[in-house]
């Protein structure tokens, strides 16, 4: 079974890998490593790049038409970095050869946004007259430096050899490239994140990058080189090797990390609402759809709570529909998002008092998706975690005391309790959270108390209560003010 699904996926790969080629929305980039000779930038007759200058012991070759020292000192840094994270550091075959180094072109003048690797062959793991062309008109001298890097890493791959007809080597490109520590990702995944819908192959730079981080995160970072490496001695491709090597090391299947991927890009940026935005009608009418998207595509929606909601939206999803997840926003900005998965079947109560936002993907799966129209059912719950909430705060001759009543409660594992303190300074320390357990006695009134020991006399100090259920979701309860005595 497992085989005949992978051979499914390859079949399917062929097809679209074709038909994305066009449809793509990143810049082209054409890989020219075994057929034809590149486009002669060098000699023609709408570029003057003069004499190319020599940088890392001759190794690369750089003509800038704009003749900036100062961006040939800094793409050298960046080149001298990169080679040494992807061949000293991780074992990534160099894929320059002494006396055949790689040129580098860089167009000032309209070069129609072309932003290609060529080559004009592969001679065991190196490139034969290799060049990158990037016009890098409208662009930024930092953005030219992350197009030649990317464009690097992708001859690093290339040289390998190894047959890709999909999205996969683009993707790893994307993420090889990218310098620690320097996230610059965050614009072009906020408007890939935006869209209803988010394709791979359309999305290689922005989710394709998260996709492949996320394989390595799990899988481990050398895994992606043995990956290359294995599929240049078998000739097999590397999209079905990269998903057998993560279920073999997961132990999950390979839809979980399309899925992990697409929830952990919205964990990372809050996109623009309005594309995907349903509202809670919407909702209750059946617009939460769970029909599997396309192979390698993940369906996304956006709801947005009402800054005064309380209760709960209780979302049980139909036995036939693709794996879910739900990535759930907090109105209080220091508290990061929190994530939680459906499969089949299965239903989840997700809170909305305290609650920014909540976007729901939807992963596709290899079988594609079925003919049969489904959607999530929506309802409205009153009251979730608990139910009438009653608070008080006090301050006398000790310590602080912050107390609270319920009458009942529904999948509460907890209330999680931060403070807030105000210093001379007039800076805001804040600390926590400070657990407390629930009642296992679900219904009936029960009675939770706080005695703040460590509060110091004459301060004012601010008490935040949220109720955190049984999924690890966050529920706000109530907040309460006040300052100790002298």
């Amino acid at each position: 079974m497992h085989s005949k699904r992978i051979a499914n996926i390859s079949r399917k790969l062929l097809i679209c890998g074709v038909l994305c080629l066009f449809a793509t929305h990143v810049p082209a980039v054409e890989k020219n490593a075994d057929t034809g000779a590149p486009m002669d930038w060098a000699t023609s007759a709408f570029h003057s790049f003069g004499a190319p200058e020599s940088i890392l012991d001759g190794t690369i070759q750089v003509a800038d038409e704009g003749g900036d020292t100062g961006f040939r000192a800094a793409l050298s840094a960046e080149l001298k970095r990169l080679r040494a994270d992807l061949h000293e550091r991780n074992g990534w075959a160099d894929p320059l050869s002494a006396g055949d180094p790689l040129r580098i072109y860089v167009a000032r003048r309209d070069g129609q946004g072309l932003r290609r690797l060529a080559a004009r062959a592969i001679d065991r793991h190196r490139l034969v007259g290799a060049s990158i062309e990037v016009d890098a008109t409208g662009l930024s001298p930092r953005e030219t430096l992350r197009a030649i890097a990317r464009l690097y890493a992708q001859a690093t791959l290339d040289a390998y050899g190894a047959p890709d007809h999909s999205f996969l080597s683009s993707a790893v490109a994307e993420a090889l490239s990218a310098r620690e520590g320097a996230d610059d990702r965050f614009e072009v995944l906020r408007a890939a994140a935006a869209a209803p819908g988010l394709d791979l192959s359309r999305h290689a730079d922005s989710f394709g990058r998260v996709y492949v981080e996320e394989f390595a995160r799990s899988a481990g970072a050398t895994a992606l080189r043995t990956i290359w490496e294995r599929a240049a001695q078998s000739g097999e491709e590397v999209l079905p090797l990269f998903l057998r090597t993560w279920t073999e090391t997961t132990g999950e299947k390979d839809d979980l990390l399309l899925l992990r991927s697409a929830a952990r890009m919205y964990t990372l940026v809050e996109a623009e609402p309005s594309p995907s935005r349903v509202g809670l009608a919407d909702l209750q009418s059946g617009a939460l759809d769970a029909v599997t998207p396309p192979t390698f595509a993940a369906r996304h929606r956006t709801f947005l709570p009402a800054p005064d909601a309380t209760g709960a939206l209780k979302v049980a999803w139909p036995e036939r529909g693709a794996s879910a997840a739900a990535v759930v926003r907090y109105r209080d900005p220091a508290l990061p998002p929190d994530v939680v998965f459906w499969a089949p079947g299965t239903t989840r109560t997700l809170p909305l008092s305290g609650v920014s936002r909540i976007d729901w993907v939807v992963g596709g799966t290899a079988g594609g998706p079925p003919l049969e129209e489904l959607s999530a059912s929506v309802e409205p719950v009153a009251a979730f975690p608990f139910a009438n909430l009653v608070a008080q705060a006090s301050v006398g001759p000790g310590a602080p005391r912050i107390s609270w009543t319920t009458s009942g409660h529904e999948g509460l594992a907890g209330w999680a309790l931060f403070r807030e303190e105000v210093l001379a300074d007039g800076r805001v320390v804040r600390t926590g959270p400070q657990i407390l357990p629930s009642t296992p006695q679900a219904e009936g009134s029960f009675r939770y108390a706080f005695m703040d020991s460590d509060a110091a006399a004459g301060t004012f100090y601010r008490y935040s209560v949220w109720a955190v259920t049984d999924d690890g979701l966050l529920a706000r309860a109530f907040s309460a003010t006040l300052r100790t005595a002298d």
